[in-house]
């Protein structure tokens, strides 16, 4: 019942964990192992896709695919071999005073991050619901995957 308890505290803290990260383009998503997302990043670049993954495998790969057929690859891709997922405190966490000890809790996932530039955002404003995004997880031998993912909607 002693472990039993610590571990259910860290699947809901990284449950919670996804609503708390930062949406800017330095940072993972945050996001549940097995998570890949693509949206504009924050914070001045607004001609900029940001794609993230939380997965065993790291991103090796992303490209905006357009409509016409234009592929787009990311001029960077970032990726973080051990993140922290989750920062727990000890024991008591409920009745932890303010700056009570804490541990980062790591489980094997990397974060990825990929930012695509838009090389025409009044462009891809027009056609974006007609555009993809593809992703390479992975290297060959490795159990590597692709997956594609709907382009995100302009920013405002």
């Amino acid at each position: 019942m002693r472990r039993t308890v610590p571990i259910a505290v860290l699947l809901l803290l990284c449950a919670c964990a996804n609503g708390a990260s930062g949406d800017d383009a330095a940072g993972p998503s945050g996001g549940p192992p097995g998570t890949v997302t693509a949206r504009f990043a924050t914070g001045g670049l607004a001609n900029v896709i940001v794609v993230s993954a939380v997965d065993r495998l790291p991103l090796r790969q992303a490209v905006l695919i357009n409509p016409d057929g234009e592929r787009v690859p990311a001029y960077s891709i970032d990726v973080d071999a051990s993140p922290p997922l989750a920062v727990v405190p000890n024991e008591g966490f409920i009745l932890a005073a303010p700056g009570a000890q804490r541990h980062a809790i790591s489980v094997n996932t990397m974060a990825s991050i990929a930012l695509i530039q838009l090389p025409d955002p009044v462009q891809y404003a027009k056609t974006w619901r007609d555009s993809r995004i593809e992703v390479t997880l992975g290297d060959p031998g490795s159990g590597k995957h692709e997956e594609t993912l709907a382009a995100p909607s302009p920013p405002i």
